[in-house]
């Protein structure tokens, strides 16, 4: 689910799509002085753990998702074959 959501709440529960699979939950929201607005997030299973994001970072789908959503695996292409290639060996 790629692009931005509109919507982010207290209690909503997050995960960042480029690390673990520690879930985050929105705890408030803080708006620093001269900055756009930020979210503290709290690690579920640890709650000592506290980050603060902004808004926007939330929003967009490529740096976090709705940790319900079941991860997605991406499809790596084969590995290439470095061998020799028939036409190597031979000179003209």
């Amino acid at each position: 689910m790629e692009g931005k959501v509109k919507d982010v709440y207290v209690g909503d529960l997050l995960r960042k799509t480029n690390s673990t699979n520690w879930v985050w939950q929105v705890t408030e929201f803080v708006a620093p002085h001269g900055h756009q607005p930020h979210v503290r997030l709290v690690r579920v299973n640890n709650p000592t753990d506290s980050r603060v994001f902004a808004l926007a970072a939330l929003q967009d789908r490529r740096f976090f998702v709705n940790a319900n959503q079941p991860r997605r695996r991406i499809e790596a292409p084969l590995p290439i074959q470095w061998g020799r290639s028939p036409e190597a060996g031979t000179s003209p």
